[in-house]
């Protein structure tokens, strides 16, 4: 399990503190696997950021499901969609798994 954001290291430290997070995040500030999933951003203070969603990957790389959007991380995290809803993909898993090797 590990969460994604574009946000720089230190400032992840600060927010996994703040959040307590028990789950390392990897930073994508250079927005690489954001543009490759086409996922769902938004600019804060001129900075795109990433909406919160869980995509739960399997094992051969496929995006079995999509938790958006996501109001509470820890919810999300323990397989409940935390407020969001399922969104089930079928005809973009091939899409979607090939951008995942690339990234």
């Amino acid at each position: 399990m590990h969460g994604v954001s574009t946000q720089r290291p230190d400032e992840q430290r600060v927010f996994a503190e703040k959040e307590r997070l028990r789950f390392p995040l990897l930073s994508d500030a250079e927005l690489a696997l954001t543009a490759a999933l086409r996922l769902p951003t938004f600019r804060a203070a001129g900075v795109s950021r990433l909406k919160r969603l869980t995509l739960v990957i399997d094992r051969y790389r496929v995006v079995r499901e999509v938790f958006y959007p996501v109001t509470h991380i820890e919810a999300s995290v323990r397989g409940g969609s935390g407020g969001g809803h399922a969104l089930r993909l079928r005809s973009r898993q091939r899409m979607i798994r090939a951008s995942i090797s690339r990234a």
